[in-house]
């Protein structure tokens, strides 16, 4: 199991303040115990990050080979790694395995984006009287970064946020999701033991009633990286003054099925898109969007293979789909589909449960005007609804306050094309779901669903300041 705590300041594990039980989310039995940061706690680390910040960026070859390092560090603790992360998210033995190779992914591109950080020269001897001079820019660290992490993805979207800052040269304070720390307490002691200078990474656990909100409200913290709800990302950009913010937020991503489109890929395809870590995805397959021509044997399809999915212990090989995050949100997801069944929608498959575990649910025939429709879900859940035509897909698509990501199956290029100019979100994934997502392309979302990107070259751009030096030359050469 990971070290018990959750409070590293100046590179020290501190076990003062109270004590915050992780429980595996399977059975509920206690795994852990970490400590719980308090608002001086935070202060104090923030204090630490930023006389780090004073005191200067490391050297980039130095941010680059921590990074590495780190990632090395990680597969040598894969064991170790993976026991925690099934135990502490409910998701299954291959999403662990998963998560921490695009981790270790995520880590070693950050390591060469740390290398490749640079400046561009400016034109300015064209503006008028500026013949004699030289504007270059360069990218300077944005100083302290606030990194605040969701449950769903405890490794690598943490590794998204803090690998882009470490290697653009900034100091950074991580508060994970209070109820899967101990992902993150791997990570921070894999940058560790890779060389990391402990004044460059703090780690305060907590709620984000307390511990949340004394990072957020710190001015020295100028820059915010959350993933997580609307409602609270809407509350992290309203209370953080005038620092920078990058808000990856919720969604109710569609996919489109055409008629053209060839269908057992597709349903292979959604079945992963739509089910895997229990639906706790925020570009999970939500709604799905099928031309009538074809959506009788999509959907017969797609029973046969949902109906086959293997729901329980996440432990053990072979699973498929585990438990929800609590028993309360499984509660809440299963409120929506008795919702969506009472407006008219069928069940094909699945929507029973207990404790925390969700049965993967299909649904069809999804009234436009329930709940799963336009709000997200978050859970084993897929709502099917045929359309007329492409068209009729596409304006359904958008008629959400979400715009993360979408998916188009279809095998006409044009079409495919057009999706892309009208679907009105941040990332359109032709013949693959909503859900696909590689950890060196831009991804983010428009409207509710945030603004900003991951990827590590995108955010280490983001978590840098331009600064513009202008040098004058002589008048004449001597």
């Amino acid at each position: 199991m990971a070290k018990a705590s959750g409070l590293l300041i100046g590179g020290k594990w501190l076990e003062d303040g109270d004590r915050l039980v992780v429980r595996d989310k399977y059975d509920g039995e206690p795994v852990s115990e970490v400590a719980v940061a308090s608002p001086d706690h935070v202060a104090h680390a923030v204090d630490v990050a930023a006389a780090a910040v004073a005191h200067g960026p490391l050297d980039p070859r130095q941010r680059s080979a921590v990074l590495s390092r780190a990632a090395q560090n990680l597969a040598a603790a894969r064991a170790r790694v993976v026991e925690d992360y099934v135990a502490e998210t409910g998701f299954t033995l291959a999403d662990a395995e998963t998560e921490l190779e695009r981790t270790m992914e995520t880590l070693t591109l950050c390591a060469a984006e740390a290398l490749r950080l640079s400046g561009e020269v400016v034109p300015v001897s064209a503006a008028p009287g500026a013949g004699d001079r030289i504007c270059f820019t360069m990218r300077v660290p944005v100083g302290v970064v606030g990194a605040i992490a969701p449950f769903n993805a405890p490794l690598n979207t943490v590794a998204h946020k803090i690998g882009p800052a470490i290697a653009a040269g900034n100091a950074v304070v991580l508060k994970p999701a209070a109820s899967t720390p101990l992902s993150s307490i791997h990570l921070c002691e894999a940058l560790l033991d890779a060389g990391l200078p402990g004044e460059y990474l703090g780690l305060v656990v907590g709620p984000g009633s307390t511990t949340g909100q004394s990072l957020v409200e710190d001015p020295r913290v100028r820059y915010f990286t959350f993933t997580g709800s609307t409602q609270v990302g809407l509350l992290v950009k309203q209370r953080s003054g005038i620092a920078k913010t990058h808000l990856e937020l919720g969604g109710n991503c569609a996919t489109i099925v055409c008629e053209d489109a060839d269908l057992a890929s597709a349903a292979d395809l959604i079945v992963r898109g739509g089910y895997r870590k229990a639906g706790q995805v925020c570009t999970s397959v939500q709604r799905l969007l099928v031309v009538a021509a074809v959506a009788d044997e999509l959907e017969e399809m797609l029973a046969e293979r949902v109906k086959a999915l293997q729901v329980g212990d996440p432990h053990q090989q072979g699973t498929q789909v585990g438990p929800m995050i609590s028993s309360g949100e499984r509660a809440r997801a299963a409120r929506m589909v008795d919702q969506a069944l009472r407006s008219g929608a069928r069940r094909v498959a699945g929507g029973d449960g207990s404790g925390s575990v969700l049965e993967p649910t299909l649904l069809a025939d999804v009234p436009e005007d329930s709940e799963i429709m336009s709000e997200e879900i978050f859970a084993p859940v897929v709502a099917m609804r045929g359309v007329p035509d492409f068209a009729a897909a596409i304006e359904l698509a958008n008629a959400t306050r979400y715009g993360l990501q979408a998916g188009i199956f279809t095998k006409d290029i044009d079409r495919a094309l057009w999706a892309a100019e009208h679907l009105d979100v941040g990332g359109v994934m032709v013949n693959d779901t909503s859900s696909y997502h590689a950890d060196l392309m831009p991804y983010g979302g428009r409207r509710d669903s945030g603004y900003g990107l991951e990827g590590p070259r995108y955010a280490v751009q983001d978590m840098t300041d331009a600064r513009t030096v202008v040098v004058r030359r002589r008048l004449s050469a001597q």
